[in-house]
Order: C-alpha cells, then structure tokens, then sequence
C-alpha cells in the first residue's frame, strides 16, 4: 500500500492536470485510498468484495430492496451475456477513527450476469456471475454500461495482458540484465514483439484458425513451419512487393461467432 501512495504522489507531479480513471482490485477499497483520489480529482472503480466495508455494504442492500420500482437498475444482454445492473448513489461512508474520522459519498454498482458454455461433453452449461464496484461518480442508466463494462472491467485485461508476457512466452519476469539500458531495450523490443504477434493473431485471415487450434498451438506450428520447411524466397519477394493489406478483427459477432474487420 505504500507504493501506492508514493505513485500516485508521483503520478500527480508528472501530470498536475492530466484526468484519470483508476482502476483497482479490492485491495483498494478503502477511505485514505479514495481520499488521495478525490484530492487529486481523480475517478476511480474499485472492486468490492462481499466480505469488504460490511457497513457500505448493509446500506446499499437495504436501499436495493427498497427500489420496487427499478429506478436503479438496467438489464440489457453484453457479448452473449444477461446482465442486471443495481446501483446505490450517494452512500456515507466513515473511516478513520477519534479525531480523525472522515465521511464521504460513494457509490456502489453490482452486476449479477449468466451466460451459456459449452462442457466437454458438448453440453450447454449455464455460468453465473457476480461483480461490484465502488464509482467516484454517480451511476445512471445513461452510464452505467460504460462504467462498468467499458472502464471497471478493463483491469482484468491490462492483468491478463502482464499474465501473457510473464509467464506465456515472453518471459518478462526474468531479469537478463543488471545493465539499466539493456534492460530498457528489451522491455521496448519485447513489446514490439507483442505487438506484431498480436496484430498477426487478430488478422482476419488467421483469428478464425487461432480461435479454433488455440494461440500456443499456433505458435507451435509456426515454429515447426518456419524450422523444418524451406522458404521459397521467390515467393516471398513477390509477396513483399505486391500491394497488400493488413485487416484486422473489429469485433465478433457473439451469435453466429463470425468476425468482422
């Protein structure tokens, strides 16, 4: 928690006016921790797990109960996934003690989703789900499918992405120099790296076959291709010198799993 701290302290002097959206896990949910926030007029998402701020948590079930009307919910249907929205505004929350107990308004939104699997015994399974998050900002119908689908839930894939280079074949948690420059130049060549293989990945001529096969057994066989066959470098020159284009997946069609560039 201290690094934090120091980080945003950085962060604040680096960039006196640059707004930011903080996304955090629930190691976060507390009040010093949205305080420097606020101070920094910063907004913020943070995971709240059930067992976290009992005293928030009480407040904003009760009032959920209490909304028989559905003023402060949404249901809508999100790539293949049901999803029902609640949220609570305006809620009070202590923290601190004696002296230095504080009070301030927070926000809290959950998300209860079900979607269909398809098992291993090629059944349908229905999964659930259930995420909530404390917003700096008051939720709204308007908002509340871009608070937390398009910002919240994005943490989870800046995480995944520090999963693949860590430990699926970049081996970034690997220190291959003691040299600062060195250690620079590997972090800027392995990102390009990442990049170009992402790129590749996401083509419209390679993501239908990598959905399918998988991205390490991709690679694998782009590896045995490019080890064990001979290439025909007259074939590649005229590759390289006709014109051509890149296309790259916009987004999939969740119903009939197609791909659109």
């Amino acid at each position: 928690m201290k690094a934090f701290y120091r980080l945003m302290k950085r962060l604040k002097q680096k960039f006196p006016k640059l707004p930011l959206t903080l996304l955090m896990d629930g190691l976060y949910a507390n009040g010093p921790v949205m305080e420097v926030c606020r101070k920094n007029k910063w907004k913020f998402m943070i995971v709240l797990k059930d067992g976290s701020l009992p005293s928030v948590w009480q407040e904003a079930k009760g009032l959920m109960r209490l909304d028989t009307e559905g003023e402060h919910r949404h249901e809508q249907t999100w790539r293949g996934r049901r999803q029902m929205f609640n949220w609570v505004n305006g809620i009070e929350y202590e923290y601190g003690s004696g002296k230095r107990k504080k009070v301030m308004n927070i926000h809290l939104v959950t998300c209860d989703e079900s979607w269909e699997e398809i098992d291993k015994n090629d059944c349908v399974v229905i999964k659930t789900a259930r995420h909530a998050w404390l917003s700096s900002d008051p939720v709204s119908r308007k908002d509340v499918h871009e608070h937390c689908n398009l910002a919240a839930r994005k943490r989870w894939l800046h995480e995944n992405n520090i999963l693949k280079e860590k430990h699926q074949g970049y081996r970034y948690e690997h220190i291959f120099s003691h040299d600062w420059d060195a250690m620079r130049g590997y972090h800027y060549l392995m990102h390009i790296a990442r990049m170009l293989n992402e790129m590749a990945l996401h083509s419209i001529y390679l993501m239908e076959h990598v959905k399918k096969v998988g991205v390490q057994a991709f690679f694998k066989k782009f590896q045995i291709a490019m080890t064990h066959r001979e290439l025909n470098t007259e074939r590649l020159s005229k590759v390289s010198e006709s014109a051509s284009q890149l296309r790259l997946v916009h987004e999939e069609n969740w119903k009939t799993s197609r791909f659109t560039a």
